[in-house]
């Protein structure tokens, strides 16, 4: 008895020779404290505005992000096509052509390119993409992206009909398009763009608008019909374009693309 009594001693002893008491006290904290039965909301700050809060509860900064960065706000790589020569305009229709290189493909020649990425890889992907300005494209139809221009007071917000889908692509360089002939731009939009239900036909803009901004620089806002019926059930959209030189394309999701629940196109 004496001998296990000693031994125990001896053990305790140890304990406070090599684990000194600072250090003993210094795992107090780490006993987890009791569960709690009360359901806890999870902090505000990293909810989506649009999932999370009603309008009036928006701040700045949930505006802004709607237009920027959400289900319909896109920041948007882009790619440059190649310059053509004077024969390959030729060969595209353009029999007046002549000289050397062309600022541009000419957008008679742009339907192609858009389905099939002619001589560039998907918009977006081309070795130029990095030294590209991204463009922003908003569903602009949709009335959370409505509301959070009126929040910011965005005066260069387009106007609409209400009838249509509307897709703008806001800060298009003319300049960088190479741009020739304005006379036959929204024409030439209307006919390249595309908007692609993933499953079912392709659906072409109705109208193409071009809004002129000054110092080479455009918004244009192309109207799709509400014909196409679009729902949560469509799991993909793919909105392709072309503005002169600048090959452009871009995903949405319908699913993501809800206010508070409720589908918003």
């Amino acid at each position: 008895m004496a001998r296990k009594l000693c031994f125990a001693s001896l053990l305790l002893l140890v304990s406070f020779v090599f684990f000194p008491l600072t250090a003993q006290l210094g795992t107090i904290p780490a006993i987890k404290p009791p569960i709690s039965t009360t359901p806890t909301a999870a902090p505000r700050s990293t909810a989506n505005p649009w999932t999370a809060k009603r309008i009036p509860d928006w701040s700045d900064a949930d505006a802004y992000l709607i237009l920027s960065n959400s289900p319909w706000a896109k920041p948007t790589p882009a790619s440059l096509t190649r310059l053509m020569t004077a024969s390959q305009r030729r060969d595209g229709g353009d029999m007046a052509a002549q000289g050397g290189g062309h600022g541009g493909i000419g957008v008679q020649n742009a339907g192609n390119l858009v389905k099939t990425g002619g001589a560039i890889k998907r918009p977006g992907e081309g070795p130029e993409a990095e030294r590209l300005p991204r463009l922003t494209i908003r569903w602009e139809s949709a009335m959370p992206v409505q509301a959070a221009e009126l929040r910011t007071h965005d005066n260069g917000a387009p106007e609409l009909d209400g009838e249509n889908y509307a897709i703008a692509l806001y800060d298009v360089s003319l300049k960088l398009a190479s741009i020739e002939d304005m006379k036959m731009l929204e024409t030439d939009l209307k006919r390249i763009a595309v908007l692609k239900i993933e499953g079912r036909t392709e659906v072409k803009p109705e109208r193409v608008v071009a809004v002129l901004k000054g110092d080479g620089m455009a918004n244009i806002i192309y109207f799709f019909p509400r014909s196409a019926h679009i729902t949560g059930e469509d799991q993909r959209l793919e909105f392709d374009g072309q503005v002169g030189r600048i090959v452009f394309a871009q995903y949405f999701y319908p699913p993501e693309m809800k206010f508070l629940g409720k589908l918003e196109l």
